[in-house]
């Protein structure tokens, strides 16, 4: 597997092996084909909301869940300094 820089992708993937979901079980739910997932999960393809959603729902996650920060939380790490 390839690496992706995106933590959401990054976290997206974790979520669905820990969970034990295949790619064609995530594809296939959102009515898209392996290439399309694998792409996404490789990072050579942007993932866009609807799709997040979709995946979210594949897996009977919250879409907050593949973030890692609040952009609050972000903002006021970045003041202190």
């Amino acid at each position: 597997m390839e690496y992706t820089a995106n933590p959401v992708i990054r976290n997206i993937e974790a979520t669905r092996k820990k969970k034990g979901f295949t790619m064609k079980q995530i594809a296939d739910h959102c009515g898209r084909s392996v290439p399309w997932y694998a792409d996404i999960a490789k990072g050579r393809r942007r993932v866009y909301l609807e799709d997040m959603l979709l995946i979210a729902e594949s897996m009977n996650e919250h879409p907050k869940n593949f973030f890692t920060k609040k952009l609050s939380e972000t903002h006021s790490s970045n003041k202190s300094a």
